[in-house]
Formats: C-alpha cells, sequence, structure tokens
C-alpha cells in the first residue's frame, strides 16, 4: 500500500476529530437527558456521523482510482480498458462523494434546527424555525436534482472516452448552486437566536458566550465561501475540491455540536437538566420584560386539569441554567415573565393562584 498523501492525511486526521466531537455529543446528551429523551436533532447527529463517514470513504476510493477530470483528448484515447474502468468507478465514487457531503451539511442544518424547535417551544420564533425548516428540505431537494440532472445522460457522470464536456466533468454549477443555498439557509439559522439573546436574562458575558456558540454558522459560512471561490479557481484539481469540502463538513460539525458539548467542560453549566440534583428553580418571581429559560414539566400522574407541574430526580428534562430567578414556564424555552407582588392590592372577587410544587428525591 503506497504512502498516504498530505491530502489524505489532513481528511483522516480532521475525520478523527469530527468523531471524537460526535462521540462527545452524545455523552453529553446521555449525561443531560438521557437515551429515552433524546430529540430529533440527536437523531440527525447520528445520520451526520454515516454520511460523515461515507464522504471519508469517497474520498478515498477517488484518491485511489482517479476521475475522468482534466485529461486531453490524447490522453483519454490512449487509456486502456482497466485505466477506464478505474477511471470510472472513481468517477461514480465522486458523484456519491457529493451527495454525502450534501447530506451531511443539510443534516448538520436539521440538527440545528431542531434544537431551535426546542428553544422556541411556545413562542412566536418557532414559526421562524419552522419556515427555515421548509427552506432547508426545498434547498437540500434542489441541490439534490442539481447534483444528479445537471448532466444528462447520467452516464456522462463517469464516461471517460469520449470526452463528455467540462459540464459533466468539472461540475460547475454544483459549486454555485451548494454555495448559494447553503450561505443563504446557514444565513438564516444564525439570526434565529439573537432576538432572543437580547432579551434573555442573563450577564452579558454568558450572552456572548451563547451567542458564539449558538451563531457559530458564521464560520460555516465561510468556509463555504472559501471551498467554493478555492474550488472553481482551479476547478482541474480534484485535490482542491474534495479537501475543502472535509474542511468545510469539519467545520460545520464542530459549530453545530458546540452547544451540546460544553455543559462537560463548564462546571457553571448553561445547559443542564432535571436529573441533576444540582440544578434548582428558584420559586420567587420578579417582575421584568426580559425572558428566561427554563422548562417544567407537568407530572403524567396528574390526569386532571389544571395537575400541578413538578420536577423531580427522575424526569429526564432539559433546561437552560441561568444563574438567576425562574418564572413559570409551560413549555421548553423563552417565556415571558409573569408580573406578580406580594404587596400588590388585591381587587375583590375570586382569584385563581397557581402553585408549582418542586420535590427533591
Amino acid at each position: 500500500m503506497g504512502q498516504a498523501s498530505p491530502f489524505q492525511t489532513e481528511a483522516w486526521t480532521e475525520y478523527g476529530f469530527g468523531v471524537v466531537i460526535l462521540l462527545l455529543r452524545f455523552f453529553a446528551r446521555f449525561r443531560t437527558v438521557g437515551i429515552k429523551s433524546w430529540q430529533g436533532d440527536d437523531y440527525f447527529a447520528i445520520v451526520a456521523l454515516l454520511f460523515w463517514t461515507a464522504e471519508l470513504s469517497m474520498l478515498e476510493l477517488i484518491g485511489r482510482h482517479g476521475t475522468n477530470i482534466g485529461w486531453t483528448p490524447e490522453q483519454r484515447a490512449a487509456f486502456s480498458d482497466a485505466d477506464i474502468a478505474s477511471l470510472q468507478i472513481g468517477s461514480k465514487c465522486l458523484l456519491a462523494g457529493w451527495i454525502c457531503y450534501t447530506s451531511l451539511i443539510w443534516s448538520l442544518k436539521a440538527c440545528m434546527i431542531f434544537f431551535y424547535l426546542r428553544i422556541t417551544s411556545g413562542l412566536w420564533h418557532q414559526k421562524i424555525v419552522k419556515a427555515s425548516a421548509v427552506l432547508c428540505v426545498c434547498t437540500y431537494l434542489s441541490v439534490l436534482f442539481t447534483i444528479l440532472l445537471h448532466c444528462r445522460p447520467l452516464h456522462g457522470n463517469w464516461q471517460v472516452n469520449p470526452d463528455p464536456g467540462d459540464h459533466c466533468t468539472y461540475d460547475l454549477i454544483n459549486y454555485i448552486v451548494i454555495a448559494v443555498t447553503n450561505v443563504t439557509t446557514d444565513a438564516i439559522l444564525v439570526t434565529i437566536p439573537i432576538p432572543l439573546l437580547v432579551r434573555v436574562k442573563i450577564s452579558l458575558s454568558r450572552k456572548l458566550v451563547i451567542g458564539l456558540l449558538l451563531c457559530s454558522g458564521v464560520f460555516v459560512m465561510v468556509a463555504t465561501l472559501l471551498r467554493c471561490i478555492l474550488s472553481l479557481k482551479d476547478v482541474k484539481s480534484i485535490n482542491t475540491s474534495t479537501i475543502w469540502a472535509i474542511r468545510e463538513t469539519f467545520v460545520a460539525i464542530i459549530a453545530v455540536n458546540a452547544p451540546c458539548i460544553k455543559p462537560l467542560f463548564s462546571g457553571a453549566k448553561w445547559m443542564g437538566s432535571t436529573k441533576d440534583k444540582s440544578s434548582k428553580i428558584p420559586t420567587n418571581v420578579r417582575n421584568s420584560g426580559s425572558y428566561n429559560l427554563s422548562k417544567l414539566r407537568v407530572s403524567q400522574n396528574n390526569t386532571h386539569k389544571g395537575a400541578l407541574p413538578t420536577i423531580d430526580d427522575k424526569d429526564s428534562q432539559e433546561f437552560i441554567l441561568d444563574g438567576s430567578d425562574h418564572d413559570r414556564s409551560d413549555t421548553f424555552g423563552f417565556t415571558n415573565n409573569v408580573s406578580t407582588s406580594s404587596n400588590q392590592a388585591r381587587s375583590p372577587g375570586i382569584q385563581v393562584t397557581t402553585t408549582y410544587e418542586v420535590t427533591n428525591v
């Protein structure tokens, strides 16, 4: 077996780090909510791991067999049947690599969408998240159609001799369509948590940390643009496009999974679980126009209407710790504070109060 090229060494190194990051995410989520309470983003992270592995496998096969890119008509005519068969295998792997790369990127977008659906539950912001989800599905399908239909007939993607043409070998349209749709959807996803962070009731330093984690898609956008520009600049080199695809997806894996991994490396966790006995939910309520991050769960044992929400150590719910007073919250996410005061003058008539019971086991 020949010595690995610098591109292969870098690619497999980044693959190893990417796998570690995904495994850390799984471990962090297991500690936080347990496997039974995993959500859509956790399962899409598994899908991302599968496509990450497939993408690197395709890269390895492309390196071994080569592709139909960059050959002159004279060179194509001189290829033996064995050479043509090998180049066809590599070219088919290149087509599969495009699909794996796209599916990985959009799987990571799905992770962010499901994450945002959780933290915006019950808020008007969730409509934006759902609209973004529809947009991501539409852009994903448009990218797939572009990859599979821009070269007709389909076998032109791996045809060696005669030359199938630049539109089937260089795939210029793929770079452009993916860059436009990828950056557009990332820009939308990045802006979703901004209005929430503006009003959340936590310290400025923690706002900046959480904002950096939730808005880290900016780095993915930069990587996407770099990949498109550099690949188009050196379109005849398959190494340039493939290695930058690996770099982009590696950055995306870090950016998307960082918010879920952070609790493992922080003493003052910003994301906790009701399984954690140290997680406290103060009972006092303050009057303000800011948001808090919390989650209360109505016990399933209370079947009558108006049952008391309880929090105990057996619950596997997730919430975000802000180190400040938490208010009434029927859903996971940002909730408006309830304006109450013990000294407030009470008007005559029937008054309805809601009691929240916090139990420690």
